[in-house]
């Protein structure tokens, strides 16, 4: 994130990717930061996604002292 917010194109943008399994749960996975996560429904599941990488985004800029301008999530059904 750093590097984006140096040059004023502080966007981060990530793609949730739900599965509908055949047991009925849903999946859902944001590949570019190792999320994966399930629910009953898929709002739930993507809902739970998007609390994880919030986490994540939130422990990096802790660290790195950076922070995005606005987070973005595409949803995609597999």
């Amino acid at each position: 994130m750093t590097e984006l917010a140096a040059r004023g194109d502080a966007v981060l943008r990530f793609e949730i990717i739900l599965s509908h399994q055949q047991d009925g749960s849903w999946t859902a996975a944001i590949e570019k930061l190792g999320v994966r996560t399930s629910g009953v429904t898929d709002a739930a599941a993507r809902s739970k996604a998007q609390a994880q990488a919030l986490r994540a985004i939130a422990d990096q800029i802790e660290n790195d002292h950076s922070a995005p301008d606005k987070i973005s999530f595409a949803v995609w059904l597999e």
